[in-house]
């Protein structure tokens, strides 16, 4: 999956500063008032058209300064207001803010025909468990009871971005090939490298999207193309749980992609011998699987209910160290 890949809609200034820590607010305001008062004053002094707007200008620095104080006083208390001081922002996903956003995109809110809610994917996003889903509305559920016993095409689609990489890279290794995955933060649209030759070189890339089922459309195939151009790599793979637009298969058949959809996973799985089958299982349903890892931490995120009509989403354990966020999927 890109890491921390995910597109925002544009927001002014003042949208900026309401998701941004209250100190950057004041700094500004502080900033706005010495520029008015001294800094543009000192550098029209000697303009005789100016100088009367600059002068009125500086006399009302302290109004203007006090926009900004305002906006900080406002965030302040949006933090204080929260349960635990915790406010989530958005993190700039083109990884991943990274969002891993640089490794994994991003987030926001996107169907889906499960009951309960599961973590959206933004730049492509993590699913989120049933187990999750009920405990952040009070009803837990036993993990190890729902814990699969055998592959599936539900289990590929409910396994977290994290995992969902991390089991693709297993599953290679099985096959007998050498493979690693990039590390958290921006990955540069590889998620895997993969050695089949004897030059210490990759020889191909994978790109990894656990979108549970949504299709992955032509953009995300030509970014892959980009990356197979910018590394000099003639051959890659793309992975998702889902499944593939007929544009995006058009672009990948040109230009030496394989797409491998999640049915297309599960059979190749199932193909393995019994003892790989069942270790890569084990693999990929150990401990919490489901519930969305933090692109920059790692660590898995936490159910956070929305406020003021807000969609729920995961946020990172981590905050206000790391601002990361992802979105959850709606019944």
């Amino acid at each position: 999956m890109a890491r921390g890949r995910r597109s925002r809609k544009d927001e002014s200034f003042i949208g900026v500063l309401l998701t941004a820590p209250w100190q950057v607010s004041v700094a500004v305001g502080v900033a706005v008032f010495v520029g008015l008062k001294w800094g543009v004053p000192a550098l029209a002094v000697e303009n005789m058209f100016l100088k009367p707007v600059v002068l009125a200008a500086s006399g009302s620095a302290w109004m203007f300064a006090a926009v900004f104080f305002l906006i900080g006083a406002i965030v302040f208390a949006k933090d204080k207001s929260q349960p635990g001081g915790r406010r989530v922002v958005e993190p700039t996903f083109g990884g991943p803010s990274v969002d891993r956003t640089g490794r994994k995109e991003p987030s926001g809110v996107s169907p889906t025909g499960s009951a309960a809610p599961d973590a959206g994917f933004l730049r492509g996003m993590p699913g989120a468990s049933v187990e999750d889903a009920g405990r952040l509305s009070g009803r837990g559920l036993s993990a190890e009871a729902a814990k699969p016993t055998e592959w599936s095409l539900e289990l590929i689609r409910k396994l977290e971005w994290k995992r969902f990489e991390d089991v693709c890279q297993q599953f290679y290794e099985k096959k007998g090939i050498r493979s690693e995955t990039t590390p958290l933060g921006p990955d540069g649209g590889i998620d895997i490298r993969l050695y089949q030759d004897d030059s210490g070189r990759a020889s191909s890339i994978v790109q990894c999207k656990a979108w549970g089922e949504r299709l992955v459309g032509v953009k995300p195939v030509r970014e892959l193309l980009g990356v197979m151009t910018h590394e000099k790599i003639g051959k890659a793979f793309f992975m998702t749980s889902g499944a593939y637009t007929d544009e995006a298969k058009a672009v990948a058949q040109a230009n030496r992609i394989t797409l491998i959809d999640g049915a297309m996973l599960l059979m190749m799985i199932q193909r393995l011998p019994a003892d790989a089958r069942e270790s890569l299982l084990a693999f990929a349903t150990a401990g919490d699987f489901a519930t969305p890892s933090c692109p920059s931490c790692g660590v898995k995120m936490k159910a956070v209910e929305g406020k003021g009509g807000r969609p729920d989403f995961w946020g990172c354990v981590n905050y206000p160290r790391c601002r990361q966020k992802l979105g959850m999927r709606r019944a």
